[in-house]
């Protein structure tokens, strides 16, 4: 009886391991969570100005702009040559953007991006209008559109 009790016991709590794990391998092969055209927009230009890393920001360009940037050695050279701008920090926002075209037939679309700075201790406020375009469930910088409001 006491060797039953035992047994069971044992047995109980092999089963719950193996169904934790079964809980975490699940769970962990689930396919990432598709990011929206404005936190990739985001995350490629905190590569270029916050991080300072021309290959994260590599990454989330299309393969047409991405031949762009690599033309620029380092995220200091794409930041000044490819969007006429410098900061020491910045934030970055999606500001606006198509987003209805973007939801309905999520291939392509446009966002204008604000950027609130420092550059020598200075406060500089700038936009920049993207195209941004879907390759299978990704979306991708794909090129610079001309400036939202020239100056």
């Amino acid at each position: 009886m006491m060797a039953d009790k035992m047994f069971h016991t044992e047995l109980i709590k092999k089963c719950l391991i193996v169904f934790f794990i079964s809980i975490l391998v699940s769970g962990c092969s689930k396919e990432k969570q598709e990011k929206s055209a404005d936190e990739v927009a985001v995350a490629f230009f905190d590569a270029i100005y916050n991080q300072k890393d021309i290959n994260q920001a590599l990454v989330l360009c299309s393969e047409r702009f991405a031949k762009e940037v690599k033309q620029q050695r380092s995220a200091n050279q794409v930041a000044r040559r490819l969007f006429n701008m410098s900061f020491d920090s910045v934030e970055i926002d999606a500001a606006l953007g198509d987003k209805k075209l973007r939801e309905e037939f999520n291939q392509e679309g446009s966002l204008t991006i604000l950027f609130t700075g420092l550059r020598q201790e200075k406060l500089y406020k700038d936009l920049k209008k993207i195209k941004m375009i879907k390759q299978g469930n990704v979306w991708l910088v794909d090129e610079i559109l001309p400036d939202p409001m020239p100056i």
